[in-house]
């Protein structure tokens, strides 16, 4: 690769980067600069080898380096069911998380003051977190509460109850308990869950 087109490409990232909230900027530059040197080596030729054409270059396309600055999403198995079942897309997903490893960030997030629902969507949304690095869409009790603290969310009087209430008492096989194991989502809740991560990604910065 020039020196041309490696600025160019790099100046491209650093536009992409700076498009991200910004507690994730420097994160994004850094995966997507480790991206473009990975593909420059894979695209200098050997002796005889064929050139890459240039179009052939990392974040040669808008697209393409839209997705790289999206992160890479793990599509497990459970997933992919996840998202046949409930129409949510890979873009959906890519503007609400942002993965990098076994870390999972969550670049969009509820944004309201209804506490018990609060609590609710973020139950949901650890399932996905969980699902996204253990292939299980199911939910700590103890996390919820924790993230329901942080986040401004936390009825400590209702903190069971909320669970147990409709419709949140059909979104797990058990309602979520104070101490007690993981959950599991049911169908409804997998659903519920659809509809969240959707409406986040849909949602206006």
């Amino acid at each position: 690769m020039d020196y041309a087109t490696l600025k160019t490409e790099i100046k491209e990232i650093a536009e992409i980067a700076g498009s991200v909230p910004e507690q994730f900027r420097d994160k994004c530059f850094e995966i997507l600069l480790q991206r473009l040197v990975e593909g420059a080596s894979r695209a200098t030729p050997a002796a005889g080898e064929r050139k890459v054409a240039p179009e052939e270059t990392p974040l040669a396309h808008a697209a393409a380096a839209s997705t790289i600055a999206s992160s890479k999403i793990p599509v497990k198995a459970q997933l992919r069911v996840f998202m046949q079942r409930t129409g949510v897309t890979l873009d959906d997903l890519q503007r609400v998380v942002l993965v990098d490893g076994d870390d999972v960030h969550f670049i969009r997030e509820p944004a309201h003051g209804t506490i018990a629902k609060g609590q609710m969507e973020w139950a949901l949304l650890l399932a996905l977190k969980h699902a996204l690095t253990e292939n299980e869409f199911s939910t700590d009790p103890e996390d919820v509460r924790s993230i329901s603290q942080e986040k401004g969310f936390y009825d400590k009087a209702n903190f069971a109850a909320i669970f147990k209430r409709a419709p949140c008492a059909s979104h797990f096989r058990q309602p979520l308990q104070p101490q007690g194991p993981r959950q599991t989502l049911t169908n409804d809740g997998q659903t519920a869950l659809g509809d969240l991560v959707k409406a986040l990604a849909r949602r206006a910065e």
